[in-house]
């Protein structure tokens, strides 16, 4: 009797626990290993390869979504928050925008097989305008924009979003367009490099992290996410070797870094000043919007659109402050400590 084939072995890794991403299969396979994922959140991670929808409390709280309201999720991400509302305003769609299609196919299909029904749109949200003329509606009645980068674009080293795994320095949110972190890191100047790096970033040594990466690229180009995050570190004199994360809550040396880079490639200021001067008429009258911001730069712009509008007559009541996510959240996603909610309502 001939014996069945053996199952391919799984490859191994390098010392006692994975360390890169694609070696986490346990973490990657949520439905095999659920108590895997449970294991690692309470450690205060998010499991590689997934994303945790910040503040959904908050988020429903403020949108307060009913049965047969037009939903918009501009920044659709991993479907979190869109899974959470599209149960509650069903049997409508929910409409959803991303710029990054390779993650849009992946939630694509994930809502799909847990019976939600998505509109979704390759695009950014500076263009809200055209998504409305594609659905063939004139407003929505709850609109969401989350403006952080999703977990599974700052897991995926192909990507180039982390200083934690090594990849090539890409930071598109759409690989089909626009230029590398890469490029721009070799034709930016000094000057520019340091005001991207405080404004974007809020680095108080932007002056000095500026002057090491062009020192740095004059000798050899920064291709890749390890080659920056050690330029970053060196000139904070911290010895990349050495640094070892003191806690959950502990912000890598080089993340204002990444994020500045990030903004800057992919343009994420001009764009949600557009999304901002929009807003107001892409909701309908009585609509409730919410934004999720991450950086200073965000608060300030989300805020001042806001009071404008309500001292226009647009907003009927709006959130100015930017509700902070509760200690707990934080602690089982750190990804979440800088996350702010505003959110308004459309005059009637």
């Amino acid at each position: 009797m001939t014996e069945p084939p053996r199952p391919p072995r799984r490859k191994r890794y390098r010392g006692t626990h994975p360390r890169r991403f694609e070696e986490r299969y346990k973490e990657l396979n949520p439905e095999k290993y659920a108590h895997e994922q449970a294991k690692v959140r309470a450690q205060g991670r998010t499991p590689a390869g997934t994303h945790v929808p910040v503040m959904l409390k908050e988020v429903l709280a403020a949108l307060k979504p009913t049965s047969g309201q037009v939903y918009l999720d501009c920044t659709l991400g991993f479907g979190g928050h869109a899974q959470a509302i599209g149960a509650l305003v069903a049997p409508a769609p929910v409409i959803g925008l991303d710029l990054d299609a390779e993650e849009q196919a992946r939630t694509r299909a994930r809502l799909a097989a847990l019976g939600i029904e998505l509109h979704a749109h390759h695009g950014n949200f500076a263009g809200l305008a055209k998504v409305l003329k594609a659905e063939g509606i004139a407003g929505v009645d709850l609109l969401l924009a989350d403006l952080g980068v999703s977990s599974m674009q700052l897991d995926r080293p192909e990507r180039g979003f982390s200083f934690k795994h090594e990849g090539p320095l890409d930071m598109r949110m759409d690989r089909s367009r626009g230029q590398t972190a890469a490029a721009l890191l070799a034709g930016a100047d000094e000057e520019t490099l340091a005001r991207w790096l405080s404004d974007f970033g809020d680095e108080p040594k932007a002056a000095v992290v500026a002057r090491a990466i062009v020192q740095a690229r004059a000798l050899r180009p920064l291709a890749t996410s390890r080659d920056l995050a050690e330029v970053v570190m060196r000139a904070l004199g911290i010895n990349p070797r050495r640094y070892k994360r003191q806690g959950p809550g502990d912000t890598h040396p080089a993340a204002r870094t990444f994020q500045a880079l990030r903004m800057a490639v992919n343009r994420e200021m001009e764009n949600l000043e557009q999304f901002l001067r929009d807003l107001p008429w892409v909701l309908n009258a009585g609509a409730r919007a919410a934004i999720i911001t991450f950086h200073s730069g965000e608060e300030r712009r989300v805020r001042a659109a806001l009071q404008a509008g309500l001292e226009a007559g647009h907003f009927s009541e709006a959130e100015l402050a930017g509700q902070a996510p509760q200690s707990r959240e934080v602690f089982d996603n750190p990804r979440a400590r800088s996350a702010r909610l505003f959110w308004a309502q459309r005059a009637v």
